[in-house]
């Protein structure tokens, strides 16, 4: 519900509400405890089409920031990425577009599940043409 676009009167609140969730979560959530994040993360995905594409990429990175503290959920978001990226070619098309343009803020939060569901045929990874330097995205 805090993920939606909402309408002009409901935005602020919708927005102070969620970073008060978030603020939680960082701070006073369980170890191990990954619901409200697995709910925004969804929420995101799933509504990627009906708001800003700014707006989309702020919440799927406060969500993958929170999950990657741990292990487990760094674990736990790769399974969750891959899944929406496989199912929502328009979510997958959004986190490609992120890698590919900043790739150091990213990079770190994609895991190898969510890596190769992006390379699946069904999705349109670009490789960088540049030259500069080494790295995944570089052609073979």
């Amino acid at each position: 519900m805090l993920a939606a676009p909402g309408t002009g009167a409901s935005r602020h609140l919708r927005a102070e509400l969620l970073d008060v969730l978030l603020e939680h979560e960082r701070y006073e959530a369980e170890t191990g405890e990954f619901s409200v994040l697995d709910a925004l993360l969804t929420a995101a995905a799933e509504g990627a089409g009906q708001r800003s594409e700014p707006r989309t990429r702020e919440l799927v990175h406060r969500a993958a920031a929170l999950y990657t503290r741990t292990p487990e959920g760094a674990g736990r978001l790769d399974r969750a990425l891959s899944g929406l990226s496989r199912d929502r070619p328009g979510f997958a098309a959004l986190l490609i577009g992120w890698t590919v343009a900043v790739p150091g803020e990213w990079a770190p939060l994609l895991g190898p599940e969510t890596v190769r569901a992006l390379r699946s045929p069904g999705t349109s990874m670009p490789m960088r043409t540049d030259g500069r330097g080494h790295g995944s995205l570089r052609p073979a």
